[in-house]
């Protein structure tokens, strides 16, 4: 796993050690995935939903991103950010439950240790508004490919105001989940398939 392109490009990140709990999103969906953002990365805030190992959002960074938060239940997986972050050249930020947006506009990374529900929530309070949202949760724990998480979340997402007008969600999932070309406020408008890995791409609704 590494750095496609840009400032950092080329370094190396690491995963957790001997552990399942990510599924990195892999090189060659991550470089077609920021082929089609192209210039909508540079300047934006950008938010790494379920982050894992911070590797989409640091490749928004390489890329000109202004800022990134991400967003992380796994105290495993926020030392990893920190570590990969820190083999970029970024600083090790302070970790915390609550998104602060007065911070300090020189600080081009924060670390938000909440769940994907109640980070969507926390983030909502705090009027923080993201031009590009990267959503890679667990895939379906179930059988069936189940898209519960992913439902919730899109359900949030489309009744606030977290992504802007103009802006661009991203859904990774699995092929055989299958996500709604609707919910409420947002329209899928595009589908990049790389074998097994779908990424849907969410607009809102021009109202």
């Amino acid at each position: 796993m590494r750095v496609i392109a840009g400032a950092f490009k080329g370094r190396r990140l690491v995963a957790p050690k001997g552990s399942r709990i990510v599924r990195p999103t892999t090189d060659r969906v991550k470089e077609s995935v920021f082929s089609i953002l192209r210039e909508q990365v540079i300047d934006a805030d950008f938010l790494d939903l379920c982050a894992g190992t911070g590797n989409i959002g640091i490749e928004a960074l390489s890329r000109g991103a202004k800022h990134v938060t991400f967003l992380e239940r796994d105290p495993r997986c926020i030392r990893v950010i920190e570590e990969n972050l820190r083999a970029c050249g970024l600083p090790a930020l302070p970790r915390t439950r609550y998104f602060d947006a007065t911070q300090d506009p020189t600080v081009s990374a924060c670390l938000l240790r909440r769940d994907a529900v109640k980070g969507i929530s926390c983030l909502q309070k705090q009027a923080a508004v993201f031009q590009i949202i990267y959503f890679d949760p667990p895939y379906g724990t179930g059988a069936d490919g189940s898209t519960e998480l992913y439902t919730t979340c899109l359900a949030r997402l489309a009744e606030n105001a977290l992504l802007s007008p103009d802006g661009t969600l991203l859904v990774e999932h699995a092929k055989q989940s299958m996500m709604p070309d609707q919910i409420g406020s947002l329209t899928r408008d595009r589908i990049a398939s790389y074998s097994d890995t779908i990424v849907s791409f969410y607009r809102k609704d021009k109202t």
